[in-house]
């Protein structure tokens, strides 16, 4: 079964608290952002057979570690992106705030 699927089945059972379903709702976030600690993973897949009754799966192979582009994964180069973006967007607006009042 695949992670997203997992925690939103385990989300989804009611039976939570809310500690552990904040905990469940930072990994699901994790997940889709690529960056779920391999350790979360075992946590999840062990509370899902235990919650589930199913039988615990066996240990998969660690990830591989991301492809890196000049040390930084994908996605902490769209992180960086986006943060440039919304900086360029402050600095535009200040400068038309700037223009405006001359």
């Amino acid at each position: 079964m695949q992670l997203d699927a997992l925690i939103r089945e385990l989300i989804a059972t009611g039976t939570m608290n809310e500690e552990t379903l904040a905990d469940l709702n930072r990994m699901l976030a994790d997940f889709e952002a690529g960056k779920l600690d391999p350790d979360d993973e075992v946590y999840l897949r062990a509370l899902h057979a235990r919650l589930t009754n199913a039988p615990r799966p066996e240990p998969e192979e660690a990830p591989a570690e991301p492809d890196r582009i000049d040390g930084h994964t994908m996605a902490e180069w769209r992180d960086r992106a986006l943060r440039a973006e919304a900086e360029v967007a402050s600095l535009r607006g200040r400068l038309a705030g700037e223009s405006a009042s001359t």
